[in-house]
C-alpha cells in the first residue's frame, strides 16, 4: 500500500479510468511525467490548486471535510490534463535541454517515451492525465507539494549538476518513469467467462479427489478390522490380533518410506516482473559543449571539413559507428540538405549509444 500516482492517456472528452493508467508509482512522484508539462501548464495548475485550497481552508476542522463541495472541488484540482500536442510541444522544447546535460538519459527517455507512444496513438485527440491526488496526503499544505512538483520540472527547464545528487545519485527506469501498468480490458465479461469455465473442472477434480480418499480409508479400515477378527478368532491371542490390525497401515509406511518410487519434484519459479532493460547507473551531468541543441544535432561530413546542423525531422535514424561517432540516417526526401555522410563525432567523455537514444527521442517526436 502507499500514495500512488498515476499517468493514465485517454481520448479527449474521456475520464481517466484504471484500464487507462500507462505508469504508476508509489510513494513518490516520477521526474519523465514533468517534461510533458509547460510552465504555464503548471502555473494555470498551482493557480487552480491554490484557489480551490482557499476555499477549503475555513472547513478543515469539519467532521464532514471530504462530503464537502470545497472539498471535492480541491480533490479534482489536484489531477492535471495535458492535451497530447501541448504535451509534444513541450517535449521538444525540453527533452533537448536536459538530454544535452545528460545524455545517460537518453535511453531511459526513449524506452519511456516508446510505451507512451502505444497509448497515446490509441486515442483521437488524446489527452495524458496526471492523478497525484494521493501524493498530496504526504503534505498538509498545497505549497509544500507544490515544492516537489517543482523540482522535478526544475530538470526539464534548467537542469544542473547537483539535480540528481539532490534527488538520487544512482536510479533506474522505474524511479524516472514509474511502473509500466499493462492495458486492461474494460469489462470483466472475459475474466468472468474464464472463471466460469475453468473453476467447475477445478472443483469436480477436488470433490473426485475427496471421494477416492474417503473410499481408501473405509476400506482401509475393513482391512484392519477383518485382520483383527481373523487373528483374534484363529489364535485367541489379543496382542497378535493388535498386530494384524495395524499391518495394513504399517505395510504402507513402509511403502512410502523405501520402495515406492521418489517423485521427481518439480520447484515451482515464482513469476517476477521483467528485469529492467537498463540497469541502475549513476546519471552524470555533462558541462562540455553537447552537439544536441534545440532544433536538431550537430555533425560534419566525413572528412570533418564542414559543420552543420541537422534538424530533427529529417533524421530517421541514428547509427552507432565508433564509441565516439554516429552516423545519421536521413529520410529520402532530406537526403539532398547534407553532406553525405552526416557525421556525429563525439568528445572523449560523451559516449555514443546513449547520444544515438537522445536522437531517436527527437526523431520519434518530430514525427508525432
Amino acid at each position: 500500500m502507499g500514495n500512488r500516482t498515476f499517468l493514465s492517456v485517454t481520448a479527449e472528452a474521456g475520464d481517466g479510468e484504471y484500464e487507462d493508467v500507462a505508469f504508476e508509482t508509489n510513494n513518490f512522484l516520477a521526474p519523465f511525467w514533468f517534461s510533458l508539462a509547460s510552465e504555464e501548464q503548471y502555473q494555470r495548475y498551482r493557480e487552480r490548486l491554490i484557489t480551490a485550497w482557499n476555499a477549503v481552508k475555513p472547513h478543515l476542522d469539519n467532521e464532514d471535510l471530504e462530503d464537502m463541495p470545497e472539498w471535492e472541488a480541491f480533490a479534482e484540482a489536484l489531477y492535471w490534463p495535458i492535451p497530447w500536442d501541448e504535451a509534444v510541444m513541450q517535449l521538444r522544447q525540453s527533452l533537448p535541454v536536459t538530454l544535452a546535460r545528460f545524455p545517460a538519459l537518453g535511453p531511459y527517455m526513449l524506452e519511456w517515451l516508446e510505451t507512451l507512444f502505444t497509448y497515446v496513438r490509441a486515442h483521437p485527440s488524446p489527452v495524458v492525465h496526471l492523478e497525484l491526488a494521493q501524493y498530496f496526503h504526504f503534505y498538509t499544505d498545497p505549497l509544500e507539494y507544490l515544492e516537489q512538483i517543482e523540482h522535478c520540472l526544475h530538470l526539464w527547464r534548467r537542469p544542473d549538476a547537483l539535480w540528481f545528487e539532490r534527488w538520487n545519485d544512482d536510479t533506474n527506469p522505474y524511479l524516472l518513469g514509474g511502473e509500466h501498468i499493462p492495458k486492461r480490458v474494460a469489462n470483466g465479461e472475459e475474466r468472468k467467462q474464464e472463471e466460469t469455465t475453468v473453476t467447475p473442472e477445478i472443483e469436480e477434480k477436488k470433490r473426485s479427489s475427496q471421494q477416492s480418499e474417503k473410499l481408501y480409508v473405509w476400506l482401509l479400515a475393513i482391512l484392519s478390522g477383518a485382520l483383527f477378527l481373523g487373528a483374534l478368532l484363529l489364535f485367541a491371542n489379543k496382542w497378535l490380533a493388535v498386530l494384524a490390525f495395524f499391518l495394513p497401515s504399517i505395510c504402507i509406511v513402509l511403502w512410502e518410506l523405501l520402495i515406492r518410487p521418489k517423485k521427481k519434484i518439480k520447484h515451482s519459479v515464482k513469476k517476477e516482473r521483467p528485469a529492467p532493460s537498463l540497469a541502475a547507473i549513476k546519471i552524470a551531468y555533462y558541462d562540455g559543449t553537447s552537439p544536441i541543441k534545440l532544433q536538431g544535432i550537430e555533425a560534419v561530413n566525413l572528412d570533418k571539413t564542414d559543420s552543420f546542423t541537422v534538424l530533427w525531422p529529417h533524421i530517421a535514424r541514428a547509427q552507432v559507428s565508433s564509441p565516439n561517432q554516429i552516423e545519421l540516417i536521413l529520410h529520402t526526401e532530406a537526403e539532398g540538405l547534407y553532406p553525405s555522410p552526416a557525421l556525429v563525432i563525439l568528445d572523449g567523455v560523451l559516449a555514443a549509444e546513449p547520444i544515438a537514444s537522445a536522437v531517436h527521442c527527437m526523431a520519434h517526436l518530430s514525427r508525432m
